[in-house]
């Protein structure tokens, strides 16, 4: 603890670098978490980022615009509309001493971390000895997927870590605590209710593992769905507090902004996550077959949970905000490859990951461009700094 004291008061990025190259040491998970705090102390929060939004809804509860039994009675009504408990409720107890929206991230971000982190350790924790360069590209693009700077998207994102921690423990280490805190992630972001109904299923229902396979290859052969039968079907059975949130994704304003934005963004931002799903696919079907002879029975189910959510994840991700599920389900899919090349003796598995590395080397280029976007140059400094200092100027606009 006493070099993770060090590091993030002196010089925080180097302790993250520092801790990543020992990854082994007792101090190393410690020291991450650190920095992501700070990073959400100093991120870049524009206006045009989902930030911005947190802290004009702390601005505004600090100014006694909002007390507690208004913020408890907003939950789970029709007329309050609010279904994500977690952020509202923070931004309420940061909001009784201040309306410092840095203060507020830095907490964000120290609970992000350490689902974040965690995360990773538990998927490195089933590698034994040096990490060869396969397994060493396979857990850079997991740590990618829904990288630190996610924690812009707080709700979704931590959620998505939670998730991912629970339903990992219990689908891989068969510990039914996993099923409480996968159910937690409802709590963060309400549309956690799909992946959770999910996992419940395939723990109750046995899903034939070459069906699953079956029918996560033909979702990549849908390609629309009809958006008004969906939007009335969920109208019509979702409880009423939901609705508003539901009518507002589904609503023509924002469809049509969606594929505006769309269209608008770099063609790198566009493909990156198609990376991915090829990788994905390709890999995916060469498990099925040679895995067949193995008695990996705990890969097996983490895989087969991972073809149904992507399966789910390909289907949604034709609606508006659909596609965040696809990142969710590939954490999933991503921790059971890793494990299978970490611990199989079957020599062509490595050699496919050899062969299918320049994907994943480009979703990571493109993944860290992005999160240039959020790290400001203040977070390459100190909390010392940081505290007398009031820059917002992303990392990227020194590099253009």
């Amino acid at each position: 603890m006493k070099n993770t004291f060090f590091y993030f008061i002196i010089f925080p990025f180097v302790g993250f670098i520092n801790a990543i190259r020992n990854y082994r040491s007792d101090w190393a998970k410690p020291t991450i978490i650190a920095f992501i705090a700070f990073f959400g102390l100093t991120m870049v929060k524009s206006d045009a980022a989902d930030s911005s939004r947190y802290i004009t809804n702390l601005e505004f509860m600090y100014n006694g615009n909002k007390d507690f039994d208004t913020i408890q009675n907003s939950f789970y009504t029709q007329e309050g509309g609010q279904a994500d408990i977690y952020v509202t409720l923070v931004t309420f107890f940061f909001s009784l001493f201040t309306d410092n929206g840095n203060l507020l991230f830095m907490f964000f971000g120290l609970v992000f971390g350490y689902f974040y982190t965690n995360n990773i350790w538990l998927v490195l924790k089933e590698s034994s000895g040096k990490l060869s360069w396969e397994k060493v590209v396979l857990i850079f693009t997991f740590s990618m997927i829904i990288g630190f700077w996610s924690v812009n998207g707080v709700r979704m994102w931590t959620a998505a870590h939670i998730f991912f921690y629970g339903g990992f423990i219990y689908l891989f280490h068969n510990n039914k605590k996993g099923l409480v805190i996968a159910a937690a992630s409802i709590l963060v972001h309400f549309s956690f209710v799909l992946p959770v109904a999910l996992l419940l299923v395939y723990s109750v229902v046995r899903l034939n593992f070459r069906l699953l396979y079956v029918f996560y290859i033909a979702s990549f052969f849908i390609v629309e769905l009809n958006v008004g039968f969906i939007k009335s079907f969920l109208e019509s059975n979702m409880p009423d507090f939901i609705l508003p949130r539901v009518k507002s994704y589904l609503s023509d304003e924002y469809i049509e902004g969606s594929n505006d934005a769309f269209q608008q963004a770099n063609w790198y931002i566009i493909y990156f996550q198609k990376m991915l799903s090829y990788f994905n696919l390709v890999f995916i079907t060469i498990l099925f077959f040679r895995l067949k002879n193995e008695r990996a029975v705990a890969v097996k189910r983490l895989i087969g949970f991972a073809l149904l959510f992507l399966t789910v994840a390909n289907i949604t991700s034709l609606l508006p905000s659909g596609g965040r599920f696809l990142n969710v389900a590939f954490l999933f899919s991503l921790a059971a490859i890793f494990i299978t090349v970490a611990n199989t003796k079957d020599a062509f598995i490595p050699k496919s990951i050899k062969m299918l590395s320049p994907l994943l080397i480009v979703f990571c280029i493109v993944s860290i461009r992005s999160s240039m976007d959020f790290i400001n140059i203040i977070t390459l400094t100190n909390p010392i700094v940081a505290m007398f200092t009031n820059i917002n100027i992303p990392l990227i606009d020194f590099i253009k």
